[in-house]
């Protein structure tokens, strides 16, 4: 990939407050552009026409929870990177994920920087 491209970021969680936050987060560093979407089905549809160098889900969603997504974002094309965020982190959730592909499975309230490393150490 050229320097001048961006790495595009999907956000994918229910809380359209937590989304703006981790956009505006991201959106200071330099050659990354973000979106993001409150609805997993409508994720599933923006991951089935557009490429994403990481796709950041929420765990725990009123349609479906984050574990389900992955899946079948999975399903779509195994080369997805995935992260999964989450306020109800456990070594059971940790596992599973890793089992369906995530890169990494991280809580919610850690401090933007360590996100910031966490995607910089995957997709650069």
């Amino acid at each position: 990939m050229t320097k001048d491209r961006k790495q595009k970021i999907l956000l994918v969680d229910d809380d359209k407050d937590m989304c703006e936050s981790l956009a505006d987060v991201l959106s200071l560093e330099p050659g990354y552009e973000i979106s993001y979407t409150t609805n997993p089905l409508e994720a599933l549809n923006i991951v089935g026409s557009t490429r994403f160098s990481l796709i950041i889900i929420d765990y725990k969603m009123p349609e479906m929870n984050g574990l389900e997504l992955l899946k079948r974002i999975k399903k779509q094309s195994r080369d997805n990177r995935v992260f999964i965020l989450t306020a109800f982190i456990s070594n059971e959730l940790i596992e599973e994920a890793k089992k369906e592909g995530a890169e990494k499975v991280m809580s919610k309230f850690i401090w933007p920087d360590e996100i910031l490393k966490c995607i910089k150490d995957t997709i650069g």
